[in-house]
This record gives structure tokens, C-alpha cells and sequence, in this order.
């Protein structure tokens, strides 16, 4: 276990909005019911559930959204600035 307790804890540095260093934690815990998830912290704030053990299919909502973001972001960046 690591730092927060969890399971398989991966534990990243990058940087918000404002270019101040703030850590990316990723890693399986459990929830109130006990139950074993993936889940997500930035810094030392609330942790997100990504996904329950019993979940069916190999993506989920907030894995793809985060995918469709990055997609978005290449190819908007592409186009370049608009006058």
C-alpha cells in the first residue's frame, strides 16, 4: 500500500492551471460498502470512484471522457489561432 492506503498506487507530479506542482494519484481501494474500486486524487483533495470491481466492459465514463478530452485538445491545437 501507499501513501493514501490504497492498492496498486500510481502516483504522478504535474502541474494545474496555474503552473504549481500537484500530484495525480491513481489505485484500487474500497469503497463504504466495502466493495474493491479504481479510483482517482489530485493532491490531497477528494478521491473519485472511476470504477467498481463488478463493472462489465473495459472502459468507463470518466476513462473515455478523459480520452475524448485529449482528442479534442490535438486536434483543436492543430488548427491553430482563429481571426
Amino acid at each position: 500500500m501507499g501513501t493514501r492506503g490504497w492498492y496498486h498506487e500510481r502516483t504522478l507530479t504535474t502541474v494545474d492551471t496555474v503552473g504549481r506542482e500537484v500530484s495525480v494519484t491513481t489505485g484500487l481501494t474500497r469503497d463504504p460498502e466495502g466493495r474493491l474500486v479504481a479510483a482517482i486524487a489530485i493532491g490531497d483533495g477528494p478521491t473519485a470512484i472511476y470504477r467498481y470491481s463488478g463493472d462489465a466492459g473495459d472502459r468507463t465514463e470518466l476513462v473515455a471522457n478523459a480520452a475524448d478530452t485529449v482528442r479534442e485538445l490535438r486536434r483543436i491545437a492543430s488548427i491553430g489561432p482563429t481571426i
